[in-house]
């Protein structure tokens, strides 16, 4: 499975909450921030994905987040 897809999943799998970059980061086993922010940054520019400032759902802080809309 793509690694983009595996995001797309978990983050679809959260709806309706939001999680920041460095919590999926952590989740995905990523080694680099910026290959989450990457890909969430692509994810946030479709219809499918909202990506602002606001409250992570598993660390709880106020960061960039990002969530799945209701389809």
């Amino acid at each position: 499975m793509l690694v983009a897809q595996r995001v797309n999943d978990f983050i679809t799998g959260l709806r309706p909450d939001a999680v920041c970059d460095r919590c999926l980061c952590e989740a995905m086993s990523f080694n680099s921030h910026a290959h989450a922010a990457q890909i969430t940054g692509a994810l946030g520019t479709t219809s499918d994905f909202d990506r602002r400032q606001g409250q992570c759902s598993l660390c709880k802080n106020e960061r960039t987040v990002i969530r799945a809309n209701r389809t």
